[in-house]
C-alpha cells in the first residue's frame, strides 16, 4: 500500500481532483443533543439523513447547521437499507465519496476533508480503495468499550493500516467501490453489515484502510458504570439485539467470500459468548440466541419476527 496521506489537501484542491464528498447517517430514535454535536462537526456540509421511522421535527432541527437532504421512511426498514438509500441518493447527486456516520458519532470539523484528501491521493496512485476510516476512540463520558480492529497485511506501517473491514461510522466509502462491490446486505437488517461488506470488497479487489492519525469519538455498544466496564457486550445488549448479532454471525460464517480463518474465529467467539450468556444472562436470554442460530443456518434473514420483539 502506498502512502498518499503525507500531504494534506484543502477541500478546494480535493474538488479540483474530481472528488465530491458528503456525509450520510441513518436515524432511528436519535438523541437530539448528540445529533446537535454531530451537526456541528458537519456544519455547512451536505448531509444525507435517512429517517428510519418517525423522527420528530424538534429533533431533526438539530441538523440545521448542515446542508441537509432528508429521506424519510414511515417504518424502520433496517440499517442496511437506510445505508443503501443514502449511498444511492448521494450518487444521484454526483457525489463520489460518502462518509457514513452513526447517529451518535462526533466527527471533527475537518474529518471529511482529510479522509477525502487521503483517499483521493491513493486513488490517483492506482489503488482500489473501498473505505478509508478514522481511528475510533470512546468518548470521555459513559465508560464505552474501545473498538477492536481486525488487522490484515498491508498499509504503509505508519499512518495507514489495512483492515479486514472498517466499522461503519466515520468510514469514507467510495461510490465507485460501492458500485463494483454491490450494496450493503439489507437483509441483515442490523449487525454485521460492515463485516460482510468489507470481506466482499476485499474479495473483489477493493481494500479497507484505517488512517491511524485521524481520530473520531464513537460510542460502541452500551454505556455502563465504571464497575461494569469489563462486562461482555452480549450481556449489555437487549435480547433483540443479541438475536440479530448471533443470526448474522452465523450468516456471515456461511459465505464463501469470507476467509475460513474469520469463520472459525467468529464461530468460536460466539460459542464463548453464548456460554457467558448461559451462566450470567437473565432469564430467557438464550431463547432469541437459539432462534438466531436456527435462522442464520436456514438463511431466514430480514426483520425479526414478532415472537422475539421486545
Amino acid at each position: 500500500m502506498t502512502d498518499g496521506g503525507s500531504t494534506a489537501m484543502t477541500a478546494k484542491e480535493t474538488q479540483m481532483r474530481g472528488a465530491r464528498a458528503c456525509a450520510g447517517v441513518v436515524l432511528y430514535r436519535p438523541d437530539k443533543a448528540l445529533l446537535a454535536c454531530q451537526a456541528e462537526g458537519l456544519r455547512g456540509l451536505r448531509l444525507f439523513a435517512f429517517a428510519n421511522g418517525p423522527v420528530d421535527a424538534d429533533t431533526l432541527a438539530a441538523l440545521a447547521p448542515t446542508d441537509l437532504h432528508l429521506i424519510e421512511s414511515e417504518e424502520n426498514v433496517g440499517l442496511g437499507r437506510g445505508l443503501n438509500v443514502v449511498m444511492e441518493t448521494a450518487a444521484s447527486e454526483g457525489f463520489t465519496h460518502v462518509m457514513l456516520l452513526d447517529q451518535d458519532s462526533e466527527p471533527p470539523r475537518d474529518l471529511l476533508d482529510r479522509l477525502t484528501s487521503r483517499c483521493t491521493a491513493l486513488e490517483e496512485l492506482g489503488e482500489k480503495i473501498a473505505v478509508v476510516a478514522p481511528r475510533l476512540v470512546p468518548p470521555q463520558e459513559g465508560f464505552y468499550k474501545p473498538i477492536r480492529y481486525e488487522w490484515r497485511r498491508g498499509g504503509n506501517g505508519r499512518d495507514l493500516a489495512a483492515l479486514d473491514f472498517a466499522p461503519t461510522s466515520g468510514s469514507l466509502v467510495s461510490l465507485a467501490a460501492f458500485e463494483a462491490v454491490g450494496p450493503f446486505r439489507d437483509d441483515f437488517f442490523i449487525a454485521g453489515i460492515d463485516v460482510e461488506w468489507g470481506f466482499r470488497a476485499w474479495d473483489r479487489g477493493w481494500g479497507s484502510y484505517l488512517a491511524t492519525d485521524l481520530v473520531m469519538p464513537h460510542r460502541w455498544g452500551e454505556a455502563v458504570s465504571e464497575e461494569d466496564l469489563g462486562k461482555p457486550q452480549i450481556l449489555r445488549h437487549s435480547k433483540l439485539r443479541n438475536y440479530y448479532y448471533v443470526r448474522n454471525v452465523v450468516a456471515v460464517a456461511r459465505l464463501r467470500h469470507v476467509p475460513l480463518a474469520w469463520r472459525a474465529k467468529s464461530s468460536l467467539a460466539l460459542i464463548a459468548q453464548i456460554a457467558v450468556l448461559a451462566l450470567k444472562g437473565e432469564s430467557g436470554a438464550l431463547r432469541p440466541v437459539f432462534k438466531g442460530i436456527r435462522d442464520g443456518l436456514a438463511g431466514r434473514l430480514c426483520r425479526a419476527s414478532g415472537d422475539i420483539m421486545p
